[in-house]
Parts: structure tokens; C-alpha cells; sequence
């Protein structure tokens, strides 16, 4: 099964894996992660930063057969 990228309207495999974290419901170190395709991975980034919600990104492992 192949991640979709989480940019509303966007129907993309995803490359990476951005973990957030609102401080004032997520507590005791709960993330969330959403899902970005190359394209939308600076806006989503972006959008999560300007809110100090961004904490990281993690490349989505190609799986071998």
C-alpha cells in the first residue's frame, strides 16, 4: 500500500513522512504525521512551521520485492 500525499485535493504517492505536534493539545510527546508527495512537501513544511507545529521529515523508504 502506497502513502498518499496528505495536500488537500492531491492524489499523489507520497515521498516523506512530516511529523507535527500542536503544544497545546498534543501533549506528553504525542506527533502526528502527515504524508507529502515532492511537490506539496515545502508547502505543507511551510504551513506547519508558520504555526510552530514542525518538528521533522523522514523519507519514505522504497520496499524491494
Amino acid at each position: 500500500m502506497t502513502a498518499k500525499c496528505s495536500r488537500a485535493g492531491c492524489g499523489a504517492a507520497a515521498t516523506s513522512l512530516i511529523e507535527w505536534a500542536n503544544p497545546k493539545i498534543h501533549t506528553s510527546g504525542r506527533t502526528k504525521t502527515w504524508a507529502a508527495c515532492d511537490e506539496h512537501l515545502s508547502f505543507l513544511v511551510d504551513y506547519l512551521s508558520a504555526r510552530n507545529f514542525f518538528i521533522g521529515t523522514k523519507v519514505i523508504e522504497a520496499k524491494h520485492d
